[in-house]
């Protein structure tokens, strides 16, 4: 729920203030870890499931890309009719090239990243789970050479200079937010702690103290590298950034703050009571809460040609733009589960009417 909420207030302080604003980019940049905790948790879910059952490549690899698929290609087409609106009147040709790109580059809009590097890492999931029981002495060595990975990925796409954009290298590089190699550290992160979960589990609740400590100063270390780029004069939007790897340290700390405080919460949640019913529900209408919030902050912004950001204080834009995207989209969710389109819409069984709700983790279903 906590990360849910954070990629919501993403999308709407970025759709809502101004790309030079201090402020709200300085909120923006801490906030951003809402991408390394969803693919730790898509590769800990996966993990879990699987790490005492016997993996069908096949039936895996059906039933996931399915799931995540079929919602993928709907909500492209969905969000490039969203994107006509009020534009020019594109050509046949020009609207079938544009929609290609969206789908195989994953820029129908800009959520829909996650869905395409969660694809691309089921493809190559079945590998992973059996490199995991072949390197299982050396799995130190598997995080720390993942790590270094990471590190130079992304300095690389911060600091190197661009390739020849119509070279294959450069293709690459156009796309680094929809590539599974941006993001491969936190979904090993994620496989290992589930691969020794008993341990991982035993290590957080033996050094809360450690954890809550990393992340506050790695928390301090992001905001400072950001307030320091300001002062070098990069402008704000590009100061806070998501694929630096001045970043990782905070990423890789909140994903263990997070973690604690849901070993923290489940532990003090009696089953049935009112706070589980409510993780419940929302882990089962969260994916479709992801997949169609964009929409109702596009919505926002768009009636009466912007009457709403145009006529509030900017902090009270945003603050109504973020209650009317998750108004919006918890109420469109409501009705698609309980509808035929369920599944097609929001990848999840329809619910009965009155049917009581099931906590399904989102990465278990993505």
């Amino acid at each position: 729920m906590v990360t849910f909420a954070a990629v919501i207030a993403v999308h709407t302080i970025s759709q809502t203030s101004d790309p030079g604003n201090v402020a709200a980019n300085a909120l923006l940049t801490p906030l951003h870890f809402t991408r390394s905790m969803f693919f730790f948790l898509t590769g800990f879910v996966l993990v879990y499931t699987y790490r005492g059952r016997t993996l069908e490549p096949g039936r895996f690899l059906l039933r996931r890309l399915t799931l995540v698929g079929v919602p993928y290609l709907v909500w492209t087409v969905l969000y490039f009719g969203l994107q006509q609106v009020d534009a020019p009147p594109l050509t046949l040709p020009d609207a079938v090239k544009t929609l290609w790109d969206d789908l195989y580059r994953g820029i129908g809009w800009y959520q829909l990243y996650f869905l395409l590097v969660s694809m691309q890492f089921y493809v190559l999931f079945p590998l992973v789970m059996r490199l995991l029981h072949l390197a299982r002495r050396h799995h130190a060595a598997v995080l720390g050479v993942s790590l270094a990975v990471q590190l130079m990925v992304t300095a690389t796409l911060t600091y190197a200079p661009a390739p020849t954009a119509d070279s294959w290298l450069g293709d690459l590089w156009a796309n680094q937010g929809t590539l599974v190699i941006s993001y491969q550290f936190y979904l090993v992160a994620g496989c290992l702690a589930a691969y020794h979960f008993e341990a991982f589990q035993a290590w957080i609740d033996e050094h809360r103290g450690l954890v809550v400590t990393t992340v506050l100063a790695t928390l301090a270390f992001s905001e400072a590298w950001y307030f320091t780029e300001i002062e070098r004069g990069v402008p704000p939007w590009q100061a806070t950034s998501v694929l630096g790897p001045e970043m990782v340290p905070w990423f890789g700390a909140v994903v263990l703050g997070l973690y604690l405080l849901g070993s923290w919460w489940s532990r003090r949640t009696p089953a049935g009571s009112a706070g589980d019913r409510l993780v419940a529900a929302a882990s089962t209408r969260s994916f479709g809460v992801f997949l169609v919030h964009p929409a109702f902050i596009w919505l926002f912004n768009w009636i009466d040609d912007g009457w709403l950001p145009a006529h509030l204080w900017p902090f009270a834009a945003t603050l109504a733009a973020y209650a009317f995207a998750v108004g919006g989209s918890l109420l469109f969710v409501e009705v698609v589960i309980r509808s035929p389109l369920s599944k097609v819409l929001i990848g999840r069984e329809r619910l009965a009417l009155k049917a009581s709700t099931v906590s399904i983790p989102i990465a278990s279903q993505t």
